[in-house]
């Protein structure tokens, strides 16, 4: 019952502060256009997915013909606290917003676990680690973050720390590097890169600095030893994510805010990372809520204040002096190109370049600044008279009547503020509070228990509704989210058509992805990232037809030879697109076209007969009459049985990619990218049956690189040490 006790203390917190999303129907975060349009789009498909058997989910079939959906990252496909959520019970076939508010509340009230655990293997006090731990999970970037692929990763960050401070101080040094390796591992198994990388490049700063340190060059090796088992075993881990990312990343663009879409070699631009790097001034931002671009520092005065008495009051222990050297590393390097350090590793550390938002990298200053407020919080209570405690107690008060005159003198003059007024007065009641407290401390007129407690109330009262603070009221209307249920009069009347077909959106009209949400088969999606494949043909009326769009939603016709079918009860219209391609077709003359400008070529043959490929043209037979039908359409597997009069190419309309496989009667058969981007196979006279398989070997080689990780971390965790481990503890003490 104890050791419940402080995950219940935790999951209370977690429900009083997400009380909006959790306790009422009135709110949600997610609101926004990212979150509505995509993020929600691409859990539902997924949830869908698991819920029909079709799991996991590796391909999306609903954007732009198909293309790899693990490889996205963003949906988090790898996540396997994601695979919770999918198989939840859907309503009416779609993920509630009760579901996804507990799902973001579960990410945080595990973020303040993990924080919690944290401090209490840096022997925390109870109290001070769970004030830690709420601060970690409830505010800066945690706590100020909507998109769950982006602070899944967040979670495990401590859990990174934990594991490497113990192999540091000579605790199973060998059995810690490697599961301190399993949990960044499982940050990129999240979905988003970028937090990823910020917390490797503040880990490999702690452990450089560890290895540097060394006493001989043989401690030295060692120690690098070390380090490379935790960086081996990150690769292994996440190798699930890392493989189909990587493998995924050379046959597709990205649209990261350049002037153009990003191949794979290119990096992005450093324009792009001072665009969404931070402002110096976000410092202020760290207590005075507001003052940031991007990435919200805000931790709050109080827990500012602790974690500089933990500097100060713990310097002779080197979790502090690693924590607070990481802490300011984070706040330079979100700074990007105001300071050297994050140009520097944008040109010389590789990926680097891939996260292109540097203010994320403020993530690592809260990481540090944390578990450092829970140092503060033991010192101030073991030292209650230390000479530290009278400029704290001055400067903390001095700061809150300095916070409340520049308040009431803004208020006063209606100035306009890039920082929230109304937040600076809670700001300064902590300050002066909290000064206040440490004065009755250092008087003896308070217990430390009950200081303790009190400074948590403190910082509670600071950043308790930092996370609400976004999220606007369903009476005062909402923007985004309402979209998504907008047009499912739509949705049903297409899903009784006869197919399979395509559609296409007006995406002024339809602003989200309306393939993945109601799963149906569209030409474009609101997506980041495209194959390389489709974009020289991305804008032709024949790439359309190739791909079947047989629908056409928007309010109204893109042409005169579009007819109406159906007028939704919110404007939107169903229109029929003439010309659409069947989804399998057979052609009897392939030309060899190795000229980028596929679309002159595709404007120039007949659909219907001929087809082009890029390379090494197959021999085929001219002559009528094939039957090409298709017996199983599925988005991870399609059969088709045909009737050949002489030898030619069948034709699937839908993405080609390097991951499918596909056999004719049982026997492998190479994939030829018809058109330069669809699928098609050679098949002789005669009737064959056809099937096409994804098959991404990335995935397979990543599942099992993972999964043979985590069976590795679980006989490690469970095996107990030998003597020879503890002869090494000893000598690495």
């Amino acid at each position: 019952m104890r050791r419940l006790l402080v995950p219940a203390i935790l999951l209370v917190m977690t429900i009083g502060v997400y009380w909006k999303l959790l306790l009422t129907r009135q709110y949600t975060y997610l609101d926004s256009p990212d979150l509505a349009y995509q993020v929600a789009p691409w859990l539902e498909v997924q949830a869908r997915a698991w819920q029909h058997g079709d799991f996991p989910l590796l391909w999306d079939p609903y954007i732009a013909g198909g293309q790899s959906l693990i490889g996205q990252a963003q949906p988090a496909t790898a996540y396997p606290l994601n695979w919770l959520l999918f198989i939840v019970p859907l309503k009416k076939g779609f993920l509630t917003l009760d579901i996804l508010h507990w799902y973001l509340a579960l990410i945080h009230f595990l973020a303040a676990m993990a924080g919690y655990a944290l401090c209490r293997d840096l022997k925390r006090s109870r109290a001070a680690s769970i004030l830690a731990a709420a601060a970690f999970a409830f505010a800066g970037y945690v706590g100020t973050t909507w998109w769950p692929q982006q602070i899944h990763a967040t979670v495990w960050a401590p859990l990174v720390l934990l594991f490497s401070f113990r192999a540091m101080r000579g605790d199973r040094p060998l059995a810690n590097s490697f599961f301190a390796g399993v949990s960044l591992g499982i940050q990129w198994l999240g979905g988003h890169h970028q937090v990823p990388i910020f917390t490797v490049l503040g880990i490999a700063g702690i452990w450089l600095f560890h290895i540097a340190t060394g006493k001989t060059p043989q401690v030295k090796l060692q120690r690098l030893l070390f380090f490379a088992v935790l960086v081996l075993t990150m690769v292994a881990a996440g190798a699930l994510q890392l493989f189909p990312s990587y493998s995924y990343g050379h046959q597709s663009v990205r649209w990261a805010g350049a002037s153009h879409e990003l191949h794979w070699n290119e990096p992005v631009p450093y324009s792009v990372h001072d665009e969404f790097s931070q402002i110096p001034t976000a410092f202020l931002g760290v207590f005075i809520d507001g003052i940031f671009r991007h990435a919200n520092p805000f931790v709050g005065i109080t827990v500012l204040i602790l974690a500089i008495m933990g500097v100060v009051l713990a310097w002779d222990e080197l979790p502090v002096r690693l924590l607070a050297g990481m802490a300011l590393g984070g706040m330079l390097l979100s700074f990007a190109g105001q300071t050297l350090l994050h140009g520097i590793l944008y040109s010389l550390v590789p990926f680097v370049d891939k996260a292109r938002s540097a203010s994320v990298a403020i993530f690592v200053f809260h990481l540090g600044v944390c578990p450092l407020a829970a140092f503060g919080v033991d010192r101030i209570l073991e030292h209650p008279r230390s000479p530290w405690l009278k400029p704290a107690v001055i400067g903390s008060a001095t700061a809150g009547f300095l916070l409340w005159m520049m308040a009431g003198v803004l208020n006063v003059t209606h100035a306009q503020v890039d920082f929230r007024l109304a937040h600076v007065g809670l700001t300064a009641l902590a300050a002066v509070l909290f000064a206040g407290l440490l004065m009755a401390l250092k008087n003896g007129a308070v217990q430390p228990r009950n200081v303790a407690i009190w400074l948590i109330v403190l910082v509670m009262i600071e950043i308790g509704s930092l996370s609400g603070m976004e999220m606007t009221n369903r009476d005062a209307g909402w923007s985004f989210w309402p979209q998504l249920e907008r047009d499912r009069d739509v949705a049903q009347f297409l899903k009784l058509q006869p197919g399979p077909f395509r559609i296409e959106v007006k995406d002024d009209d339809v602003k989200y992805s309306f393939g993945d949400w109601y799963g149906i088969e569209t030409f474009l999606g609101y997506t980041a990232s495209l194959p390389e494949r489709f974009m020289p043909v991305i804008g032709l009326q024949r790439t359309r037809e190739l791909l079947g769009v047989k629908y056409y939603l928007a309010k109204a016709p893109a042409n005169n030879d579009q007819r109406e079918l159906m007028s939704g009860a919110n404007g939107i219209k169903i229109f029929e697109v003439p010309n659409a391609m069947p989804r399998v077709w057979s052609v009897h003359e392939a030309v060899l076209f190795p000229n980028p400008d596929v679309g002159s070529v595709l404007n120039a043959i007949d659909l219907h007969r001929q087809t082009i490929v890029p390379a090494a043209a197959p021999q085929l037979q001219p002559c009528d009459g094939d039957r090409v039908a298709l017996s199983r359409h599925k988005a991870q597997a399609t059969n088709i049985e045909v009737e050949m009069n002489c030898r030619g190419m069948v034709i699937l309309g839908d993405a080609y990619s390097a991951d499918w496989a596909a056999s004719v009667d049982g026997n492998s058969v190479p994939i030829y990218p018809a058109y330069s981007f669809l699928r098609g196979v050679v098949v002789d006279a005669g009737h064959h049956h056809i099937e096409f398989r994804y098959r991404p070997q990335s995935v397979y080689w990543g599942a099992a690189l993972t999964f043979a990780t985590f069976l590795g971390a679980l006989f490690v965790g469970l095996r107990k040490p030998k003597r020879a481990e503890r002869r090494m503890t000893s000598h690495f003490a």
